[in-house]
């Protein structure tokens, strides 16, 4: 009788079985995978601030070579040229209507100028992390008396 029983729960199984529909899956072959996760300079940073350098200091460089003041000689050098000018410009004789303006726009070309190269020195310092994940192919290389396998990435 216990066999009985079993045989029969046994065939209602298979019979629930074979009237579920099912999908057929294929295996997944396994791939070889290398995720590699380094640390690199962050060009954003370092170009942003090669702009903002270039383009202040490229000013400064102009100004430097057409005016007739003495302390604008200064601003040939980069960064600290405007700062240099802007203690060594002393009274002004004449007219001082645009005197305040150009210690203005000293400022603002010394803050542009110190805030190109913090960008440029932070790109190095601070670096962006970069994840790179490379799949591998199998190659199939014949060896003495048979074949070998290995993975290249």
């Amino acid at each position: 009788m216990e066999k009985l029983a079993l045989f029969t729960s046994a065939a209602a199984v298979a019979v629930a079985m074979i009237g579920v529909p099912s999908t057929a899956r294929a295996q997944e072959r396994a791939r070889d995978t290398v995720t590699i996760t380094d640390s690199v300079p962050n060009r954003g940073l370092i170009w942003s601030g090669v702009a903002v350098l270039g383009t202040t200091y490229g000013i400064s460089t102009v100004v430097a070579a057409v005016s007739d003041k003495p302390a604008d000689r200064a601003l040939w050098v980069p960064v600290a040229g405007p700062w240099i000018d802007l203690g060594s410009r002393g009274r002004c004789r004449g007219s001082c209507n645009h005197e305040a303006t150009n210690k203005v726009l000293l400022v603002a070309d010394g803050l542009g100028q110190a805030i190109g190269a913090l960008q440029i020195l932070g790109g190095f310092l601070f670096p962006a992390k970069r994840t790179v994940t490379e799949v591998g192919r199998v190659q199939i290389l014949p060896m003495g008396r048979g074949l070998a396998a290995r993975t290249v990435f």
